[in-house]
């Protein structure tokens, strides 16, 4: 009966002894049934001498429905080895590792939910009754075990920053200053082409950062990268030109798109202040139509543009004119990109570049100029 019990628990170099009710499930009493258990961790030596008992209660899966509590009588023994450093250790088996308070089992299960099950971080740890960061460590572990050593190599990289929680810092007592131990920003790399989907993250957010990241990459997958997408940062743009200089560098479309909204937005400001002698506020109506203003007019109904064009029309001329070009250097912008989905050829890619140039050089705004001059348009 106590086999029949040992196999179905199923933790192996644990023997099942004894089963009692508790208050939340059954409490099961385990014996250490692994002789390797008794060899030193250091030197291997097998233990003769016994210094006591203790008792340990490693969390598990459940089991029928059930989480058990574990209690584990396990022995701590003397290692005789006069050249060993190590003078005592207690039992471990590879199921229930030493200094662990769950089973191995369990974590592996926690992460497991997290990557292959579809399941957030979050998710994980409420169902498997731990907390986060024991997942997020669980998950680590399952996916250097899952993932190949190198990245399978790509033509089309993307390097974006993410912000991560808040920064750490020390005082270094030698200069008196303090010091950043914990980056809050980190810096991700995502395969574009292939569909690999996030390729690395590394802490920080500086040209070295990423240089380093790229330079640990074999030089043939290197070689491989035609394009690189990033946004408008000089960081990443001076790293993939000193790492990869035969890459082209690309400015994402979602960074393009902001730039051009908020080109509208300080033209918008900038002319009430000039005009009004203040900020924009309720009553002025290009200020009420500030929204619609950052609104792609192709997923805008034909009416509607036709009520903003003939409202920035109504305006002082001073004010709705140079924001009706800014508007429409913006919509020039946005159907330019739109051309990236179409497969397009080069004479009509000329063709709508030439129209945004144009209307940003006649326009006369800086801000409109700056827009066009800040990065060739992909």
């Amino acid at each position: 009966m106590v086999e029949d019990t040992t196999r179905l628990l199923g933790l192996a170099g644990l023997a099942v002894v004894g089963v009692a009710d508790g208050a939340d499930g059954p409490v099961v009493d385990l014996v250490t049934a692994d002789e390797q258990a008794r060899r030193c961790p250091e030197c291997g030596t097998r233990a003769r001498r016994s210094k006591g008992r203790r008792v340990t209660r490693p969390r598990d899966l459940p089991v029928g429905g059930r989480r058990p509590a574990l209690r584990w009588c396990k022995r701590r023994w003397r290692c005789d080895e006069p050249g060993c450093r190590r003078g005592s250790f207690t039992e471990a088996v590879a199921a229930a590792p030493a200094r662990k308070r769950l089973t191995a089992r369990l974590r592996a299960a926690a992460g497991a939910a997290v990557a292959d099950a579809g399941r957030t971080v979050v998710q994980s740890a409420r169902d498997h009754e731990v907390s986060w960061p024991v997942v997020a460590a669980a998950l680590a572990v399952h996916a250097d075990a899952v993932l190949p050593v190198q990245p399978q190599p790509v033509q089309v990289l993307g390097i974006d920053e993410i912000r991560r929680g808040r920064p750490k810092w020390v005082l270094d007592e030698a200069t008196g200053a303090w010091q950043s131990t914990v980056d809050r920003w980190h810096v991700g790399f995502c395969d574009l082409s292939d569909g690999q989907g996030l390729l690395g993250q590394v802490e920080g957010r500086t040209a070295q950062v990423v240089a380093d990241w790229l330079l640990a990459r074999p030089p043939a997958w290197r070689d491989q990268v035609r394009y690189v997408a990033i946004d408008m940062c000089t960081i990443f743009k001076s790293a993939v030109e000193r790492v990869l200089p035969h890459a082209q560098l690309v400015v994402d479309h979602f960074h393009l798109m902001q730039l051009a909204n908020a080109t509208v937005t300080e033209v918008r400001r900038r002319v009430t202040v000039q005009v009004r002698g203040r900020r924009g506020r309720k009553g002025n109506r290009e200020w009420e139509l500030r929204n619609r203003l950052t609104r792609n007019a192709a997923r805008m109904r034909a009416e509607h543009v036709d009520d903003l064009q003939a409202e920035l029309s109504a305006l002082p001329a001073r004010i709705g004119a140079p924001i009706l070009a800014a508007w429409n250097a913006k919509e020039d912008l946005l159907d330019l990109l739109a051309l990236a989905r179409t497969d397009p050829n080069r004479e009509r890619v000329a063709e709508m570049l030439y129209r945004f140039y144009r209307r940003c050089a006649h326009a006369g705004l800086p801000e409109l100029e700056r827009l066009a001059t800040t990065r060739q348009v992909p």
